[in-house]
């Protein structure tokens, strides 16, 4: 499995994964250009792409999906939420684009399991993704763990908390892709709005560096052996702090993380990483 992370932030989203059979994106939220010239650098043409993941419906994730839409020869899936929520929005063109797609199946709306807050595991050959449900202000956010013959990795951003019900299906995968989106005490110091503040700290806004790590903390396994720290606020957060916080919990609960490689995202790419 190989993973890029080709943009992380309130900028924009977008993350590359080739698993043994399959070549996917999760979310659009930078340029097709920039997606092309850093899918280039991998020796990947974009035309190669089978599969786009969309967590939600915010800009900073489907900022180019009516492009991808049209450029690209890839099924793309989205929750029924996220779809609605789309439909509702102004951007008049994405909306012709995802309903020309859907009526074409090349747009598949993934829905919850009966009386369960998991969904429809999506089969693809040798790869299987599991939609994992999210909580933010948003429609109907989702999260992703992918799994094919070999490995796993899980991408959970956007999300004021992770459901403890999820722990057993994410535990032990070989690389997380998680959020730690701000130090609370910087954010609550900053110039932002009260109502903002309280919308991040929210069970609906975005995970907190040390919410993220206690998270963190239950599910790594003797798998794990990579971790991004993913859509870091560039206001109400910084690198220093985040490691420091994930290394006293870890260290406040006896967990040796020395195999564990933990990469710091940000707007711009990281290398590309072989589990």
């Amino acid at each position: 499995m190989r993973i890029e992370i080709l943009a992380s932030g309130s900028t924009g989203n977008c993350t590359y994964i080739e698993t043994v059979d399959q070549k996917i994106l999760i979310d659009c939220g930078i340029s097709k250009r920039t997606i092309d010239q850093e899918l280039a650098k991998l020796g990947i043409d974009f035309s190669e792409i089978q599969v786009l993941l969309i967590t939600h419906e915010h800009d900073d994730h489907i900022r180019s999906l009516c492009t991808v839409l049209k450029k690209g020869n890839l099924n793309c899936y989205m929750s029924s939420g996220t779809y609605q929520a789309i439909l509702n929005g102004k951007n008049e063109a994405l909306k012709l684009t995802i309903q020309d797609k859907l009526a074409k199946g090349s747009l598949i709306l993934f829905n919850r399991l009966q009386n369960s807050i998991l969904y429809d595991t999506i089969l693809l050959s040798q790869t299987e993704i599991f939609v994992l449900p999210t909580f933010h202000d948003a429609a109907e956010s989702v999260g992703f763990k992918i799994k094919d013959s070999k490995q796993s990795m899980v991408y959970i951003t956007d999300t004021g908390y992770v459901h403890q019900s999820l722990y057993n299906i994410i535990s032990n995968a070989d690389c997380y892709v998680l959020e730690f989106n701000h130090d609370p005490y910087i954010l609550m110091s900053s110039e932002r709005t009260y109502a903002l503040k309280m919308r991040i700290l929210s069970d609906h806004g975005h995970l907190s560096n040390e919410d993220a790590a206690v998270t963190l903390a239950h599910i790594l396994g003797e798998n794990t052996k990579l971790v991004f720290y993913a859509h870091i606020s560039q206001e109400c957060n910084l690198a220093e702090i985040i490691e420091l916080t994930r290394k006293k919990v870890m260290d406040d609960l006896g967990m040796d993380t020395s195999k564990i490689e933990f990469v710091v995202t940000s707007p711009l790419p990281t290398k590309v990483y072989s589990l």
